[in-house]
């Protein structure tokens, strides 16, 4: 098979199936937590999820924004929400659009080279890279796109956000979770478990960075901010991570921690001063 053949398979893969795949996943993900519980929001949901979701990037964020305003709905139990657009911010649907105009011209790249006769593995490589660039777009963009829907709910009825944030999310995103904003107002920049925030600007909603899990919800009860920060405090404490985020990261924000005080279990602290001492921990990726 030629570069030029080879190219044009993974072409229709990466703008084709692969695409639509990816979209549909992620979508469906969010789809499938929505409608657990009730049939009327599963009703819903389902008319966003039609055939044209995965047509493109712009595509996509809309559905991600209409379900994260059904999911604020559901939260706040009051149905619909007046004065809530439909669409997503224009902001968002741009930047959509210059993700695939800029994958485009990376593919365009490589359609010279296999013209002109290159080398298979200098013809694919920018494919490969556009292929990588189109999934971490996805999944920021789609995270944005959702958590602005939920915003824009709880802004519309007055209520303050919180954030959520997984439990072995990197030590810049915990500092985040069970953190709240008031109607319309942004997150602090700069928070972080770690020895330096890459963040120091404020955040309007997640995701922090690039294929970012933190998720916004409306806050209904302070208590649980409070829980969602004893939680941040404790996934430190144990270790709990992912395999990109270094072991050292980790085990300094411990010791961090513990220098300035954690009110947590006694048997957690002693975990993760033996941890510290040892400098790893045997719990990286447990959730």
């Amino acid at each position: 098979m030629s570069a030029e053949q080879q190219l044009a398979r993974l072409e229709r893969q990466i703008l084709g199936a692969a695409r639509v795949s990816s979209f549909l996943d992620t979508v469906d993900l969010l789809r499938r937590m929505l409608a657990q519980e009730s049939p009327e929001i599963r009703a819903r949901v389902l008319t966003l999820v039609a055939p044209s979701i995965g047509r493109d990037l712009a595509a996509a964020v809309g559905a991600a924004w209409n379900i994260g305003v059904l999911d604020a709905e559901k939260v706040i139990g009051e149905g619909r929400v007046k004065g809530v657009p439909g669409t997503p911010p224009k902001t968002l649907v741009a930047a959509a659009r210059a993700s695939e105009k800029a994958i485009g011209a990376e593919l365009a790249k490589a359609r010279k080279l296999a013209r002109v006769g290159a080398d298979v593995a200098t013809v694919l490589a920018p494919v490969f890279a556009a292929s990588n660039v189109l999934q971490r777009d996805v999944t920021t963009l789609v995270n944005h796109a959702g958590n602005k829907g939920t915003a824009a709910v709880a802004d519309a009825v007055g209520l303050s956000t919180v954030w959520v944030a997984e439990t072995n999310a990197c030590v810049e995103c915990l500092a985040y979770s069970g953190r709240i904003s008031k109607p319309g107002k942004p997150f602090p920049g700069g928070l972080t478990y770690g020895a330096k925030s890459y963040h120091p600007d404020p955040v309007d909603v997640p995701p922090l960075h690039p294929r970012c899990r933190c998720e916004l919800e409306p806050l209904v009860s302070r208590e649980y901010a409070d829980a969602l920060r004893r939680e941040a405090d404790r996934s430190v404490l144990r270790g709990f991570s992912l395999e990109s985020e270094p072991m050292r990261v980790r085990v300094e924000a411990a010791e961090r921690l513990l220098a300035r005080g954690v009110d947590a279990p006694k048997s957690v602290i002693a975990y993760a001063r033996r941890a510290v001492k040892r400098g790893e921990f045997g719990t990286r990726g447990r959730p």
